[in-house]
């Protein structure tokens, strides 16, 4: 991976190599706005506190200031680009992607990816305080766990078209951002990603506006959707080389507990990604085979599956009524970014020894966890770079119950 040391001349000079859905230029009559970067927040915007404002800037840094432009005001805050530069960041650095400035894809290019991680464990911090002021967890036990690549890692891209423009949609103007020469995709699907912009015969079936998805199926097949619901052949994550990582985490976190599982029950399970390496590593251990009950609404036939929606009402009762088990030693959730608010209840139920919460959305997770009743302790929380350049990030908590 390499780094450049020169800054980012993007900011500096508002212009594009690349072509836009519409005009890309401020509203007339939004305000422009001094700032002075304090801080990095949870999203990976600067965050700027004068002028009676709080004033959140993406693609800055701590200690830059200058000139942006407002162009959204929300409950007593307000959202502004840079306009123009009076000082820069030393973590500064070159982007290594030309869409980078305008681009809403990613977020921490400007900056070394140890910054990066610097900033994502921050948020996860934060996250995590009033768990940390109970005493749950201390703050030696978050850990983070980096990815080997920052580029070139995505398996799976989902693309908006409008007429004969693709690319990402920038929130802040309503665009549609075209991002040719994207580095975040894996290799394989560049022939049908550059086949997107050279070649616009897809423009004659599909008029309008909407989405494009192109991703690796579990065969290493590639694949090309239109208008379908997202990950219609089956939810994978992003990053196969950080997925084995998750894998081996949580396999791990269970299998070498103090006491070894008798039974784990898997919610949100999915397919079972990440409880049948659980199952494969018990059973070279011990060679026993594992009782597991995997649980949720996707369909998928497998003699251990439940298929419930886990967010009705009556899941739990439901839940009790069709499963072999209903008591657990190790519970295993991976919901989605809503979190599961009704964990309290699961857990009081299954009586485990340990819990496993795996989130795509450590703020829901917080949540959660703060609602447990009983005695407990936080063992560790990990950070798990599964989505590198950008604010988001896998966070494993792993608890044991007394």
């Amino acid at each position: 991976m390499s780094h450049f040391n020169k800054p980012d001349a993007g900011i500096r000079k508002r212009t594009s190599t690349f072509s836009r859905g519409r005009s890309n230029k401020p509203k007339p009559g939004l305000q422009k706005h001094n700032y002075s970067i304090e801080h990095i927040d949870g999203l990976g915007q600067g965050v700027c506190k004068q002028e009676g404002a709080i004033t959140f800037i993406a693609k800055t840094l701590p200690g830059e200031s200058g000139v942006a432009r407002i162009y959204k005001r929300s409950k007593g805050v307000q959202f502004a680009k840079v306009e123009s530069v009076d000082e820069t960041s030393p973590q500064r650095i070159a982007a290594e992607c030309e869409h980078f400035q305008q681009c809403p894809g990613c977020h921490y290019l400007h900056t070394d990816y140890q910054t990066e991680l610097g900033y994502k464990k921050d948020a996860l911090t934060k996250i995590m305080q009033p768990l940390l002021r109970s005493g749950h967890v201390s703050e030696e036990a978050i850990h983070i766990v980096a990815a080997p690549e920052r580029l070139s890692y995505r398996n799976r891209m989902q693309l908006h078209y409008r007429h004969k423009y693709i690319g990402l949609v920038d929130a802040a103007t309503d665009q549609v951002i075209q991002i040719p020469n994207c580095k975040m995709i894996r290799p394989e699907l560049k022939n049908k990603f550059d086949a997107l912009y050279d070649n616009k015969t897809w423009t004659e079936s599909h008029e309008g506006k909407g989405h494009c998805e192109l991703y690796l199926d579990e065969s290493g097949v590639v694949k090309e959707t239109w208008n379908s619901d997202y990950a219609e052949g089956g939810f994978t994550q992003v990053n196969d080389d950080m997925n084995a990582v998750l894998k081996d985490l949580v396999s791990d976190q269970i299998t070498k507990a103090k006491k070894v599982p008798n039974r784990l029950l898997d919610l949100f399970s999915g397919n079972g990604n990440l409880s049948e390496q659980v199952l494969e590593q018990l059973l070279e251990q011990s060679e026993c085979s594992l009782p597991r009950v995997m649980v949720d609404v996707v369909p998928y036939e497998h003699e251990d599956y439940l298929k419930i929606d886990l967010f009705d009402e009556g899941a739990l009762k439901r839940f009790k009524k069709l499963s072999s088990f209903t008591q657990f030693d190790s519970v295993l959730i991976d919901p989605p970014r809503k979190g599961f608010p009704e964990l309290n209840n699961w857990i009081k139920s299954c009586k485990p020894k340990q819990l496993v919460y795996v989130s795509c959305n450590a703020a829901t997770m917080a949540r959660d966890l703060q609602k447990l009743e009983g005695k407990f302790t936080i063992d560790k929380i990990i950070l798990v770079d599964l989505f590198p350049s950008t604010y988001h990030f896998e966070t494993v908590a792993c608890l044991s119950f007394k």
